[in-house]
């Protein structure tokens, strides 16, 4: 028997890209996307892509990150990580837009932050703006292929992209299918290594059992909660970017941008 993110993995059709350096790199094309469209549309391939850190890009992994064309790289991690593991991506034909949702060293493991649905609360609370300005680049990429990466690629990233596609007309179910496959991706040496890496981290002592979850789980109850939240807060999706700035332009553009018609 599969596990659930295991079944996420395999419910979606976009598995890991074979990325040299990276654990959760992929696409989020091919997804239905009706919801409120007056035509059937579905998110146009090779457009959106999101992953974990870029850091460990081998050589082998910088072609292969070429070879998908992609030319905006949204970094959602704050300035400390920034320094700590920064991009492998010098002499690309790419361009990086930082966008931190989290302040410098409020990053998920301080003592105020226990759990991984309480990140996504903050987040939603307290950084909606920021979550609009990273999908209002992704709204303005034009015709370019955009990736939206953090340290781990399953909550800032997840977050966004999960606003982003819901906002472009993709069914809550697909979302939350899309989220929850980070889960199996990061398993093994990714989780491993960054539970260890945090072990020592004063600021995580005493987290105990949730340290694994904060760091490597994408449970479905935890994004559900979270999207329940944004709707009580802004009515949807669409509603929280409009509050933090999207006009009815602004939302069209995104929609053209991640959507194409899927009647040919």
């Amino acid at each position: 028997m599969t596990t659930t993110a295991e079944d996420a993995v395999f419910g979606t059709r976009n598995r890991p890209y074979p990325v040299e350096g990276t654990y959760n790199f992929r696409s989020t094309g091919g997804y239905a996307a009706a919801q409120g469209q007056a035509a059937a549309r579905t998110v146009r391939e090779g457009k959106l892509y999101r992953s974990d850190a870029l850091h460990g890009l081998t050589d082998a992994g910088r072609l292969q990150f070429s070879e998908l064309g992609i030319r905006l790289v949204i970094d959602l991690r704050d300035r400390t990580e920034l320094a700590k593991s920064p991009s492998n991506l010098d002499g690309l034909a790419v361009t990086t837009k930082h966008n931190p949702i989290f302040e410098e060293g409020n990053v998920p493991g301080t003592a105020e932050i226990t759990t991984l649905s309480h990140i996504y609360r903050l987040m939603v609370q307290d950084h909606a703006q920021r979550l609009a300005n990273a999908i209002r680049l992704i709204a303005n990429s034009g015709t370019d292929p955009v990736l939206v990466h953090c340290t781990a690629g399953k909550d800032r990233t997840g977050l966004v992209i999960a606003l982003a596609l819901l906002a472009a007309g993709v069914d809550r179910g697909q979302v939350i299918l899309d989220y929850i496959a980070s889960e199996e991706n990061l398993r093994g040496e990714w989780s491993e290594a960054m539970m260890a890496a945090a072990a020592s981290h004063p600021n995580l002592a005493g987290i105990g059992e949730e340290l694994r979850e904060i760091i490597s789980a994408s449970p479905a109850a935890v994004l559900e909660t979270t999207l329940d939240l944004v709707d009580e807060m802004y009515g949807s999706a669409t509603g929280l970017l409009q509050a933090h700035g999207f006009s009815d332009d602004d939302l069209a553009r995104l929609r053209d941008v991640l959507t194409i018609s899927s009647i040919r």
